[in-house]
C-alpha cells in the first residue's frame, strides 16, 4: 500500500471522531428544536410549561456544541487519527495552529478595516451607502469563531489547520535547537512552529477567501436570473460548497435579499424568500411558490428519502461482519436527518473520501429543489426534515401540494440507493465498514522506523543501562536531563549508561534516573524514543 493511500485512509478515519459526536448530538438538537417549534407547541399545549421549555432550551444549547465548534474539532481530530507517535503533541499543536490562524486572519482583517462594527448590515447601509443586497453579501462573509472575528471558513479552516498540524509535527518533532534553547527542542518545538506558521496561513486566507466568495456571489446572481434551471443550480451549489461553509452566504442572500424575490403584499414591500413566506404564513395568505422554491421544500427529497438510501447502500456494501456496527453507527445520524434535516453526520463520512459520491450527491440535491418547483409546491421554512414537511406542508392544507413527496420520494430513494451502490463498488470507495480495521479499538499498525546504526548502539546501551524495555515506565526530558521512571531501580546499570558519555547520572529516588546530557538531551531523547518505538513495532 502506498504512503499516499495509507495517509488518505487515515485522513478519512480521523474525520469519524467529530462526526460521531455530531451525529449523537444531532438527535437531541433535532428533538429539542422540534418540541420548541411554535406550531408543535400549538398542537400540544402541555409543551408550554416553562420548566419543560427551560430544560429543552438547555438540551438544545448543549447539543449544539459540535455544530458551533466543528472547525476546531476537525483541527484536533485529524492529527489524532493520522499521527502515529506523540499524538497528544500533534492534537495540541493542531488546536494551537487553528487559533493562531484565526488570530492572523483577524489581525489582517482589522488592518483592512473589517471589524464586527464596520461589517454590520446597518453600518454598511447607513454609513457606506450600500444597498441591502450588497450589505448582506458582505456581512455574510464574516463570522465570530471562538470569539475571534474572521472570514467564515467553516470546517475547511479546521481541516487546513489539522493537516498542517500533521505535517508540522512529522517534520519538526525531532528538531534540535541551539544548546541555549534546548528546552524548546523536540516535541516542545512543534506547537511553537505551528503557531508561527499558521499565523501566516491565516493572513494568506484573507487574500484567497474573498476570491472564493466572489465566485459564490456571481453564482447567486446567475441562479436568480435563470428560472427553473436556476432552482436546480441553487440546490446543487448549496450542497457542493457545503464543506466550505460558504453555503451560508448563498442561503442568506436568497432568504433575506432581493435575489430571493421581492413582493408587495398588503402595501408592504417584502424582500427575500424567507421573509415573504413568513409574512404569508403569519397572515394566512396563499404561499408564493416563487419564494418557497428556495426554502425547505427543496431539501425534503434529499434529506428524508435520499440520505436513508445512501446509508442503506453503504450498509449493503460493507463487509458482512461489519454491517451491524455500520447500522448502529448511522442510527443517530438517520434520526437527525429525517426529523430535522441535519445531514452532516452522514455526508461527512464520504464527502472527503470520494469526490464522485459528493458530486452525485450534489446533483441529486439540485434535483430535489427542481422537482417541487416544477409542480409549484408551497412548503417554506429552512430545515427540510419530516417535521417541516408535516408542519409547513401537511398541516397547511392541500394547497401546499405536500403529497408530491409521497410520489417523488420513493423515486429519489431508488436513485440514491442504486447510484451509490454502483459507485462504491465500481471505484472501491472505502466507505464505513469496507475495511477490516473499521470499528476495531486496537492501535493501528505501527510504521517502520529506521534507526541509524550508530544511534542504535547508543540506544541499546541506554536501554540496557535502564534495566531493559520492560523496566521503563516513562521517558521525558528537561532542559538538560533525560528523566526516566523505572519499575525497579536495582536493575539500573550505570556502566551501560556511561557508554553514552553523559555529563553525569543522578538517582533522586529508587524509581527515578536522571541522565545529564546538557545541550545533547533532545538528540538523546529522540534516539531513545526511536529505538523504543522500533522495538515495539
Amino acid at each position: 500500500m502506498t504512503n499516499f493511500k495509507k495517509n488518505f485512509q487515515s485522513f478519512g478515519k480521523s474525520l469519524l471522531f467529530p462526526i460521531s459526536l455530531l451525529s449523537f448530538m444531532a438527535i437531541f438538537l433535532g428533538l429539542a428544536a422540534a418540541l420548541q417549534n411554535p406550531n408543535i407547541i400549538e398542537l400540544a399545549p402541555f409543551l408550554q410549561n416553562e420548566l419543560l421549555q427551560n430544560i429543552l432550551g438547555m438540551i438544545r444549547r448543549i447539543s449544539a456544541l459540535p455544530f458551533g465548534y466543528l472547525p476546531i474539532l476537525f483541527a484536533m481530530s485529524i492529527p489524532l487519527g493520522m499521527v502515529k507517535r506523540d499524538k497528544e503533541v500533534a492534537v495540541y499543536s493542531g488546536a494551537v495552529g487553528y487559533i493562531a490562524m484565526l488570530i492572523g486572519m483577524n489581525y489582517f482583517l482589522s488592518l483592512q478595516g473589517y471589524t464586527p462594527e464596520t461589517t454590520a448590515i446597518a453600518h454598511l447601509m447607513d454609513v457606506e451607502g450600500m444597498s441591502q443586497v450588497e450589505a448582506t453579501l458582505l456581512n455574510a462573509r464574516f463570522t465570530s469563531t471562538l470569539g475571534i472575528f474572521v472570514y467564515n471558513t467553516n470546517v475547511i479552516g479546521g481541516i487546513i489547520a489539522g493537516l498542517m498540524g500533521v505535517y508540522l509535527h512529522n517534520k519538526f518533532r525531532q528538531t534540535e535547537l541551539h544548546a541555549a534553547l534546548t528546552f524548546y527542542s523536540g516535541k516542545r518545538f512543534v506547537p511553537i512552529i505551528s503557531a508561527l506558521v499558521m499565523v501566516v496561513v491565516g493572513i494568506g486566507l484573507t487574500f484567497i477567501w474573498p476570491l472564493i466568495n466572489a465566485g459564490i456571489i456571481n453564482m447567486g446572481e446567475l441562479i436568480s436570473e435563470t428560472g427553473l434551471f436556476g432552482t436546480f443550480l441553487y440546490g446543487f451549489t448549496e450542497k457542493i460548497i457545503n464543506p466550505t461553509g460558504l453555503h451560508h452566504i448563498l442561503n442568506q442572500t436568497f432568504r433575506f435579499t432581493a435575489l430571493g424575490g421581492v413582493e408587495n403584499i398588503d402595501g408592504n414591500s417584502l424582500v427575500g424568500a424567507l421573509q415573504i413566506y413568513l409574512y404569508q404564513l403569519d397572515n394566512n395568505l396563499p404561499f408564493s411558490t416563487d419564494a418557497t422554491r428556495f426554502l425547505a421544500q427543496g431539501k425534503i427529497l434529499h434529506m428524508v428519502f435520499g440520505m436513508p438510501a445512501a446509508v442503506l447502500a453503504i450498509y449493503r456494501m460493507a463487509l458482512p461482519e461489519k454491517r451491524d456496527k455500520v447500522l448502529k453507527f448511522f442510527l443517530a445520524g438517520l434520526t437527525a436527518v429525517i426529523l430535522t434535516g441535519i445531514t452532516e453526520p452522514i455526508e461527512f463520512t464520504f464527502i472527503f473520501i470520494s469526490p464522485v459520491l459528493w458530486i452525485v450527491n450534489s446533483i441529486f440535491a439540485g434535483l430535489a429543489f427542481l422537482v417541487p418547483a416544477m409542480f409549484n409546491v408551497g412548503i417554506g421554512n429552512i430545515q427540510g426534515g419530516i417535521i417541516d414537511w408535516l408542519v409547513f406542508g401537511v398541516f397547511q392544507g392541500l394547497e401546499t401540494k405536500w403529497y408530491i413527496f409521497l410520489i417523488a420520494g420513493p423515486i429519489f430513494f431508488a436513485m440514491y440507493y442504486f447510484s451509490y451502490t454502483y459507485i462504491i463498488r465500481k471505484f472501491n470507495v472505502l466507505t464505513i465498514g469496507r475495511r477490516k480495521t473499521d470499528f476495531e479499538d486496537e492501535e493501528e499498525e505501527l510504521e517502520n522506523v529506521s534507526v541509524k546504526e550508530a544511534d542504535r548502539k547508543i540506544a541499546e546501551n541506554i536501554i540496557a543501562g535502564l534495566g531493559g524495555l520492560e523496566n521503563i515506565i516513562d521517558v521525558d526530558n528537561s532542559i538538560s536531563r533525560l528523566r526516566v521512571e523505572v519499575k525497579n531501580g536495582d536493575l539500573v546499570k550505570e556502566d551501560f549508561l556511561k557508554k553514552s558519555h553523559p555529563n553525569g547520572i543522578v538517582r533522586p529516588d529508587s524509581h527515578t534516573v536522571h541522565v545529564v546530557y546538557g545541550g545533547r538531551v533532545s538528540k538523546m531523547r529522540n534516539i531513545v524514543d526511536n529505538y523504543m518505538y522500533e522495538q515495539k513495532a
